[in-house]
């Protein structure tokens, strides 16, 4: 809690409470039917920017009880496809991951929805946007552009403001959070890339809009410091590049 609040004293409960999402979050996955047929907020944003004809990149942060996400949108649009870290895109998964493989893979492969490999995933995805398809995709992963988030410097992924710049493609940013025991998805208004003039502008807007969400449930955030995110680079002050990155960066 320390990584996603900062460095003043963490409030009573916080910690309790992101122990409980995170839990909460791995019986998600192992319950897929409680995706289909979620209540939606917003949804109108969504439906609206698809009916354009162009792109829509649905970006969305580890927050809350997110899994599952493109099968949500998939309800109320269509040509969706999710972007994915190789271990749940992989048709050969680990053998200590399957159970949890298995569990998830299948909310998307019932939706019709395909799952693209994170990693070389950039010519891909610009190619389904520029023909006006929806990818969903997150926002919060480890990347070059260092941005202030959350109130402290954040090496942030660039892939969102970059691929809808290029294309043309609206983002529309989607989250999660428990209303009671019932999951809900919200959907905000649809973010412009014609409306900045470069890049940098478009991850400044998207990156607001996240940090508003995190903020009104810190606790709900996933870990930063989880592997294959910023690791031990997460700290109160800042979060940096990965550790096993920079050692493959020295080592190369």
């Amino acid at each position: 809690m320390d990584a996603i609040l900062g460095p003043d004293p963490v409030p009573d409960g916080e910690a309790r409470d992101h122990l409980a999402h995170h839990a909460v979050r791995e019986e998600f996955i192992r319950r897929p039917w409680m995706v289909r047929g979620m209540p939606v907020e917003g949804v109108e944003h969504l439906q609206r920017a698809h009916a354009t004809g162009r792109g829509v990149l649905v970006s969305y942060c580890h927050l809350g009880p997110f899994p599952g996400l493109g099968v949500t949108v998939a309800e109320h649009a269509g040509d969706v496809h999710q972007v994915a870290l190789a271990w749940l895109a992989n048709p050969k998964p680990d053998p200590s991951q399957r159970e949890r493989w298995q569990a998830w893979r299948s909310m998307f492969t019932a939706a019709g929805v395909p799952l693209i490999a994170a990693k070389g995933a950039f010519p891909v995805v610009h190619d389904l946007l520029a023909r006006g398809a929806v990818v969903v995709m997150a926002f919060d992963w480890p990347g070059s552009a260092e941005t202030l988030f959350l109130d402290r410097p954040v090496a942030l992924a660039s892939g969102t403001a970059r691929l809808s710049r290029m294309t043309g493609a609206l983002v529309v940013p989607v989250m999660r959070y428990f209303q009671g025991w019932r999951p809900r998805t919200v959907f905000g208004p649809p973010i412009d890339p014609a409306r900045h003039a470069a890049w940098p502008g478009v991850h400044v807007a998207v990156a607001a809009r996240h940090e508003r969400w995190i903020l009104q449930q810190p606790a709900a955030l996933e870990d930063p410091r989880r592997t294959a995110a910023w690791e031990a680079s997460a700290t109160a002050l800042r979060w940096g590049e990965p550790f096993a990155e920079r050692q493959a960066h020295h080592a190369a």
